[in-house]
């Protein structure tokens, strides 16, 4: 143990002795931290609970196709249809429950993007506004940094209205 730290301390004292360490003496001496709460942003945002609504109707849609299905093919078991109908009925239903499935998941994924790259933008303003550096998620941060979230927000606001593009300004 002794050894290892004698040896770290060794390799600190020739970094240093070769100019490596005055390389970093370049870089600016004070980074400009911004924070932004993510989810404060999000449940602010009123497209995005637009967009959570719009998803809730459209999965309550397959949930209604499925219990439909299942009496469907409970009704047609019951009117002793035979095996073979009632396979390829299942498979019928089936293939409708995946398809309405995949279309609510597609559109999952196409809301999330936009609703990502709408606040990502907005983020990135008010950072360039408020002459920020980097910008870290509120929750990994313990102190410190320059909370942006409420300019995050406000930059949305228009954005919803308008269904356009961030304000830069």
């Amino acid at each position: 143990m002794l050894n290892s730290i004698k040896s770290s301390s060794t390799a600190v004292v020739v970094l240093v002795a070769f100019g490596i360490a005055p390389a970093f003496a370049d870089a600016p001496t004070r980074l400009n931290i911004g924070v932004v709460d993510r989810d404060k942003v999000v449940t602010s945002y009123p497209k995005a609970q637009q967009a959570a609504e719009e998803l809730k109707k459209q999965e309550d849609k397959v949930h209604k196709l499925i219990e439909d299905s299942n009496k469907q093919y409970e009704e047609s078991k019951a009117a002793h249809k035979a095996p073979a109908e009632l396979e390829g009925l299942q498979r019928r239903l089936q293939n409708q429950i995946d398809e309405e499935v995949r279309k609510v998941q597609a559109k999952a994924q196409g809301l999330e993007g936009q609703l990502e790259s709408e606040i990502d933008a907005a983020i990135k303003a008010e950072a360039t506004n408020r002459k920020v550096d980097t910008v870290f998620m509120k929750q990994a941060v313990l102190m410190g940094g320059t909370d942006l979230t409420d300019g995050v927000i406000k930059r949305l606001a228009p954005v919803a209205a308008a269904g356009g593009k961030v304000q830069t300004k």
